[in-house]
Formats: structure tokens, sequence, C-alpha cells
């Protein structure tokens, strides 16, 4: 803030000219010089009445250069010098409309006389110096002699600032741009963070405090993100651990499995930090293994099928594999194992209690078994395949619920062991009668059974 001496000794000359007008050319020289960012203002005194020690008044509030240096200017111009100098008084409320017990203050003091209004400027300034953050007064000694000098010198010891004499024009401009340039400059705006390719990642677990999931864990997990405020579903990333970009705002993240678990939360993200979220499932996992008796029977991974019920919600999911792992919700569930190619056939089937964080874990023992089916005539020649269709019941039953399933002449088929019935019908012209035949598949085996036209 300058505080600027509008008092009458200000028509004064020197060198033939009125300091008023020396001062006001030299201030608007130096002004049009600041940084844009420095805040500035200006209060003058003595420029309104006579003979009154209140003639304070504030002409340009402190703002940026870039604003307010044409007004202090104009300002400046526009004093007409007649009062009294209560320079003292002046530059305490300078320090007031600087907040100076909240932050860095400056005051810059151009006055071409003392204190005329009985108060005592090295008093004042050792208070404004103990209550301000950071306080100083620079004072310009604008014609002032030897003796007048030391009576203001002490509001800028007293502070740290800078008493400068200035005799002249040229003494005057050096003296307003060196105490102007030990102003305090605002902070640089810091730069602002640059915006992330990916600004928000999410984890899911079984439960609070587990190890996040990965694909390794054989699920999927379908991510979406609504908006607030309200707005179209936003679909994510299907995996257990995504990282994704998403506008600035405020949103519900929700993560479902394909076994019917899910979990939401409630975010905010921004553009430029990491959001990072880890949702807990409740969830646990089961663990399923088919133990085949026989291994050499030929059969694949997907001849196992796995058909799992949540005996709670009755929700299903099936999965074709030898091995089954999956993250499904806490509760009880039934697991059923198919053997595909053994048609309405189950090896067995399991129950299992699922609790939240844990693997539930079992087995069931398939004792499959390959059987082969020959059709022969009486004189030991063997059908050709398409020559004879070969259909096996289970038990002494033939009627339809107890149909497992037809092969041609020469055709393998999985059974488990047991007892069956094979109806077997010749497709070659000689219209011959059904041929009907018990048989008996072992535990793991493979056999050949033969069947014989009269």
């Amino acid at each position: 803030m300058i505080v600027f001496d509008g008092s009458g000794s200000m028509w004064g000359q020197i060198s033939g000219t009125p300091k008023i007008v020396t001062a006001r050319d030299t201030l608007a020289r130096v002004v049009g010089q600041l940084p844009p960012a420095l805040e500035v203002g200006l209060i003058a005194y003595g420029h309104n009445r006579k003979g009154d020690c209140s003639d304070i008044e504030t002409l340009v509030p402190v703002g940026p250069a870039s604003t307010q240096s044409s007004k202090l200017v104009a300002s400046v111009a526009a004093l007409k010098p007649k009062g009294k100098t209560p320079l003292t008084a002046a530059v305490r409320r300078a320090a007031r409309e600087l907040q100076f017990q909240e932050d860095k203050a400056t005051v810059i003091l151009v006055t071409d006389g003392i204190e005329t209004c009985e108060a005592d400027p090295c008093a004042v300034a050792n208070e404004l110096e103990a209550l301000g953050i950071n306080f100083t007064t620079h004072v310009i000694g604008f014609g002032l002699n030897e003796e007048e000098g030391r009576q203001v010198a002490c509001l800028a010891e007293n502070t740290g600032g800078l008493y400068l004499q200035a005799d002249n024009e040229g003494d005057l401009a050096d003296a307003l741009q060196q105490t102007v340039s030990l102003s305090p400059a605002p902070a640089p705006a810091p730069e602002p963070a640059p915006s992330l390719a990916k600004n928000i990642k999410a984890t899911v677990s079984l439960e609070e405090g587990s190890a996040p999931l990965t694909d390794a864990d054989g699920i999927r997990v379908y991510w979406s993100a609504t908006p607030a405020g309200g707005g179209e579903e936003i679909r994510l990333t299907t995996r257990p651990d995504i990282t994704e970009r998403l506008e600035p705002g405020a949103y519900r993240l929700a993560a479902r499995t394909d076994k019917g678990s899910s979990a939401v939360a409630d975010i905010t993200v921004t553009d430029s930090e990491l959001t990072e979220v880890s949702l807990s499932l409740g969830a646990g996992k089961i663990d399923l293994y088919a133990v085949m008796a026989n291994q050499d029977l030929g059969l694949s991974d997907t001849d196992f099928l796995w058909q799992v019920e949540n005996k709670i919600t009755g929700e299903q999911f099936t999965a074709y594999t030898q091995a089954m792992e999956a993250v499904v919700p806490s509760g009880q569930y039934k697991a059923k194992l198919i053997i595909t190619r053994l048609e309405k056939m189950s090896p067995g089937s399991v129950e299992l209690d699922v609790v939240t964080g844990e693997t539930a874990q079992a087995e069931v023992i398939a004792q499959t078994s390959k059987v082969t089916l020959r059709a022969f005539n009486a004189d030991g020649s063997e059908l050709k395949a398409h020559d004879s269709r070969l259909n096996v019941f289970q038990g002494e039953k033939t009627e339809n619920e107890a149909f497992v399933k037809m092969v041609l002449g020469g055709g393998a088929l999985f059974l488990l062991p047991g007892q069956y019935s094979v109806r077997a019908e010749a497709w070659d012209g000689s219209k011959r009668e059904p041929v009907f035949q018990s048989i008996t598949v072992s535990p793991a085996s493979e056999q050949t059974i033969n069947v014989t036209f009269p």
C-alpha cells in the first residue's frame, strides 16, 4: 500500500517545480512498470480539508497492478494538496487494510513533511511490528532535511524497512523502484496437476481385509458406474481388478460376479488424483473335482459338467470342466456332476456350506466305464454300422423313461456300473424282429458286448 502525502506543503518547489507535480510524474512512471500480479493500493492524506487530522482516504483498494495501476495514477493526478500531515495514522490505516495480522504486508510512505497531528510514529512502528505477521514500512522523505528525516525514519527502522532520502525527481524514482522491488510478490499460482489417463483403480475381495481377487481365481466381475445425480450406467472392464478413466464427479460403483455376488460403493473421482476402491463381496469359494476311477477311457475336460445350485436362493450355474473353482455368495449349495456322454446319469452329487472368506472343497468319484456294442448275424458275420441300431435302457425296462442312449453297431458309449437292457434293431432290409439282451457293466472298466440276431 502506497501512502501518499497530499498535505499543503506539497506545493513547495524543488528546482522550480512543485513537489506534487514531480511526485505525480514519478509515481506514474514507476507504477506503470509494476509486475501485473503485484497487489498494490493507494491511501492519501491531507488532500480534502485544511486543519483536519482525520483527512485520510483510501483512493485505490489493494488489487493486482494489472487493474489498479491506471486507477492509482489517475487518483494521484487528481490530488489537490491542502491539509495537515497525519502520516502516523495513515500508516496504521494502511496496515489494517492489508490485514497485517494475517498476512505479509508492506507500506511505502511518501512524505515531504513530519507528523503534524500529535502522534508518535516510532511508537506506532513498534506496535505494528509486534502485532504483524511480517509487517514492513519503507519511508521516502521527499525534500526533508536531516533532522526531519530522523523524525520519520523510525517508521522504517523499527519495522525492518528502509528510509530513503529523495531531493529530486531522479532520487524519488530510484527510491520508489527500490522499495517496490522489496514488496512481497504474490506466490505463483500452482501449476494445475496433469490429468490422469486412468483415474480409478478398483478391486474386489472375498471379505474385508482379504487379498484382492485376480484372473487366477477364475472369476468374472461386471463393473459399472452410475452418476450420483442420475444418468446412464457406464459399463467398465470385465475382470476382477480394473484401472479405468471416469469423468470427474460422484458415482455409485458396482461390482457383480457371474455367480451371484455383488458389492457397491459411493465414490468421488477427480481429474488428477487416482481414486482407489476395494469392495468386499461377502463371498467364499467352491472347489470341486471329478475323480475318474479309470483315467484311460479318453474323456476330455469338457466331458465333465457341474450343475451347482444355491439351495437358499435357487440360483443355478453350470461349468464344463473336471476341476471347478468358483467364487459364490456364502450359503448352502448342492453340486451335481454329470459326465456329458452319460446323458441323464450322474456319478453323484455333494452338498457344501460356503463360509465368507473360506473355500469349501469336495470331490465326486466317477466309476464310469466305456462299453462298445457290436451286432452280429447268426452266421457270425458282423452287421455294418448303419445296418444296426442299439438302444440302451437302465435296468430291465425298455420304456422311454429308462432310455439312456442309442448307438450304431460297433459304437461306444460311457455308462455307470450296473444292469442295462439293449434293444437291437436290424436295418439291413430283413425286417427281423428286435433282439433284447441284458448286460452288466463293471465299474471303471472297458468292455465290448456282442448282440447276435438269431
